[in-house]
């Protein structure tokens, strides 16, 4: 069974930074304002995820593990969690290192 941890400021710092135009290359640049608010400086590495076949979105790859250790933290089924492990190693790949 999964334990729901809701926090009440989930949607708090969620913004819109503007737009963005794919280059030949298939780089973005990211809005500078973006850049400072999460922290992104140059050389960080991103992971590149997809949802729905429509939603491109980018997070720092050092910060990848927190989420998944949070995510394994709430699951109480030792079942559950070798399938979600096994899940997050297909989606994720090397970026998974879940805490021993």
């Amino acid at each position: 069974m999964v334990k729901y941890l809701v926090d009440s400021n989930i949607h708090k710092h969620d913004k819109m930074y503007g737009t963005t135009t794919l280059g030949a290359r298939g780089q973005v640049v990211i809005p500078a304002q973006a850049r400072k608010d999460l922290g992104l400086k140059p050389g960080d590495q991103l992971v590149v995820m997809g949802k729905f076949g429509k939603v491109l979105g980018l997070m720092k790859a050092d910060q990848l593990s927190q989420i998944v250790d949070r995510i394994m933290d709430s699951v109480d089924s030792p079942q559950w969690k070798q399938e979600m492990k096994k899940h997050m190693e297909q989606v994720i790949g090397s970026q998974f290192k879940p805490k021993q």
